[in-house]
């Protein structure tokens, strides 16, 4: 699958990126966006990522393999790489088993009470 980017300046510019190169990009984006997270132990999940000093984190994490992401991140991504949402609730899914080691079935979107 190709996806299509097009950035507006005084010139319209096109590129094609693969998905793989989107990972790629997606993932070196969360990373600096992602930088100073902790995993920590959570309250209603069984890991959280939250910033320091943050009482409620952007993803939690459960052994049964469930994932849960901030609405916020996951529009976010969604909105900036021209994705839908279940699309960008599965690559911040990969990112978190390629960078957290942990095993993900399904994510979900969560949106405050």
């Amino acid at each position: 699958m190709k996806y299509i980017i097009t950035e507006s300046r005084l010139k319209i510019m096109k590129y094609i990126i693969t998905e793989n190169r989107l990972n790629d990009i997606i993932f070196k984006y969360l990373d600096i966006k992602l930088n100073k997270i902790e995993k920590m132990k959570g309250v209603n999940t069984d890991i959280i990522f939250a910033f320091p000093n943050k009482k409620y984190g952007l993803i939690g994490w459960e052994k049964t393999g469930d994932l849960y992401v901030f609405y916020e991140l996951r529009d976010e991504i969604k909105n900036m790489f021209g994705l839908e949402s279940p699309d960008a609730l599965d690559v911040i899914a990969r990112y978190v088993v390629d960078r957290y080691n942990l095993e993900v079935d399904t994510p979900f979107s969560v949106t405050p009470d």
